[in-house]
């Protein structure tokens, strides 16, 4: 197919419980009914502009990537909905039903966390009705939140899924923070084709509890080891790198390297996907202090003898390119980062949440 063709308005859309879209790059949304959207002039137009190798403007976003040489979501739908023809219903659908979450992560907004909204936000009956109605030929599912587990919506209907026959023909993927195994909840998962568990754990320990609080370190590997043990759910780690999961990395991998060897016993492949916070600004790992850069790059060196994967290699080689070079230029002008921006972020983040960053990370102020 040409470069401006994608999978996804092909084979479904995503469906928040804020707005419809064609996929979370899409530049635009629409408020309507799951089943009015799919049916939608918007998107018949979209469809055809693909198929006739014109531009969409709503899409810009996967163009420029590409233009500049990156991965984009069109890329990755055509990876993954490649063998997924276009049907009267979709076959595949992004599903985000709340901001119900019982997480107030660092790096998170209102839109994703109910703790940062100080209310819940979800999708009406009426809406959840909807995406019922257009489910019959799902074959492929991505949910997330807010944390899926806890949400009453995605029980509704996966119960939905299971009446009317066909959930163990669909495969899901879902992104949990694994602070809480609901037991109605993967019950359900478990009788999905395949279920795949993405579970965001940003550092180790203490550092994670702090990016991720009120998280619980702890609960959260004891729920990912339950969870690997279980034959027809595979799990797989979203590491949003940052600053601060920078202070004890050197822990974190060697963490890492001890759950990889725990799936490899059960036959299993453990994979970690890298995510670099880019929002807020202040935590990329760019505006690291410099100490706390040249750490970072002499703990990545303890990243052998085990393999977490092509992203995760991928994107640890690039990390250490853009880091070498950034460092050599900071070497060269005499510059540091801004320091007071991240301490000033830091603070602040400490007054909304009501707790203090060393308690949590002692080491924080060492490396300014």
């Amino acid at each position: 197919m040409s470069n401006t063709y994608c999978k996804m308005p092909h084979v479904g859309f995503q469906f928040t419980h804020r707005t419809n879209r064609l996929c979370p790059s899409s530049m635009s949304s629409k408020q309507m009914l799951a089943s009015e959207f799919w049916h939608s002039d918007y998107i018949k137009d979209v469809r055809d502009k693909m198929k006739n190798n014109l531009r969409v403007p709503d899409c810009k976003k996967c163009y420029a990537q590409e233009e500049a040489h990156q991965h984009s979501m069109r890329m990755t739908y055509d990876m993954i909905w490649k063998d997924y023809p276009g049907s009267e219903l979709p076959t595949a659908m992004d599903l985000d039903l709340s901001n119900f979450c019982n997480l107030k992560c660092i790096m998170c907004s209102a839109d994703r966390s109910s703790q940062w909204a100080g209310s819940v936000s979800s999708v009406s009956q009426e809406q959840l009705d909807s995406l019922c109605s257009i489910s019959g030929n799902i074959k492929q599912l991505t949910i997330q939140g807010g944390e899926p587990s806890i949400m009453p919506e995605f029980v509704y209907y996966f119960e939905h899924l299971e009446k009317i026959g066909i959930i163990g023909d669909v495969e899901v993927e879902c992104i949990s923070n694994l602070t809480n195994v609901n037991n109605r909840f993967y019950e359900l998962l478990s009788k999905f084709k395949n279920a795949r568990i993405l579970a965001s754990i940003d550092a180790y320990g203490s550092v994670n509890d702090y990016i991720r609080h009120p998280s619980h370190f702890d609960k959260v590997e004891e729920n990912l080891i339950k969870l690997g043990e279980r034959d027809n759910i595979n799990v797989a780690l979203i590491n949003s790198t940052q600053v601060l999961s920078m202070y004890n990395y050197d822990q974190f991998l060697l963490w890492l390297k001890k759950i990889s060897g725990m799936h490899d016993k059960l036959g299993k492949k453990l994979f970690v996907n890298i995510n670099r916070v880019n929002y807020p600004n202040t935590l990329n790992i760019s505006n690291a202090p410099l100490a706390l850069k040249k750490k970072f790059l002499k703990d990545l060196e303890l990243y052998h003898g085990f393999d977490l994967g092509e992203q995760f290699n991928t994107e640890i080689a690039a990390i250490k390119k853009h880091l070498l070079s950034e460092e050599q230029s900071d070497f060269l002008m005499g510059k540091n980062t801004d320091e007071n921006k991240l301490i000033e972020f830091v603070t602040k983040i400490d007054q909304d949440r009501n707790i203090k960053v060393t308690n949590y990370i002692p080491s924080f102020y060492d490396y300014f």
